[in-house]
């Protein structure tokens, strides 16, 4: 019957890749209100209180990732938010859209401050593109992604 409809079976997501997502709604949560680099620090605050009981299921090696991404983000927002405008040929950075900006920041954020690999980064992040964005917003994603990669 799946098949029939078109649905698909999403694979359970994991690791780093899960809290790469929470990182995305925490993230997209405050740049759709337009905030500011230290109500990036507040709403994760807040986020930990209201989910105590899935943030107690995050491994040690989960929880540090996403306080360490989120006070990366935080300090660096102005230079990230700099990096996405300098690679983006004939788009003005208001104009993209809200979920391809959060990831773009938080892309470039891993570009610049991890140690995790670009490719890893780019697919992880394609792939929340093609989740949570429109049909075209991977490849808007991509590309951006790969302008960033090249600059690194």
């Amino acid at each position: 019957m799946k098949e029939i409809f078109g649905e698909e079976t999403k694979k359970k997501k994991a690791g780093i890749r899960l809290v790469r997502e929470e990182l995305f709604k925490i993230v997209f949560g405050v740049e759709a209100t337009e905030s500011t680099s230290e109500e990036l620090e507040k709403a994760f605050d807040i986020y930990l209180s209201n989910n105590e009981d899935f943030v107690s299921t995050l491994s040690e090696s989960q929880l540090k990732f996403l306080q360490t991404s989120v006070k990366g983000i935080s300090e660096n927002y102005d230079n990230i938010k700099d990096t996405i405008k300098a690679n983006t040929q004939n788009w003005a950075y208001e104009r993209i859209g809200l979920v391809e900006r959060t990831l773009l920041i938080i892309a470039t954020y891993e570009f610049l401050k991890a140690n995790t690999p670009i490719e890893v980064v780019a697919n992880e992040i394609v792939e929340l593109a093609k989740e949570y964005g429109n049909e075209k917003s991977y490849e808007f994603v991509n590309g951006i992604l790969a302008n960033i990669g090249k600059t690194k």
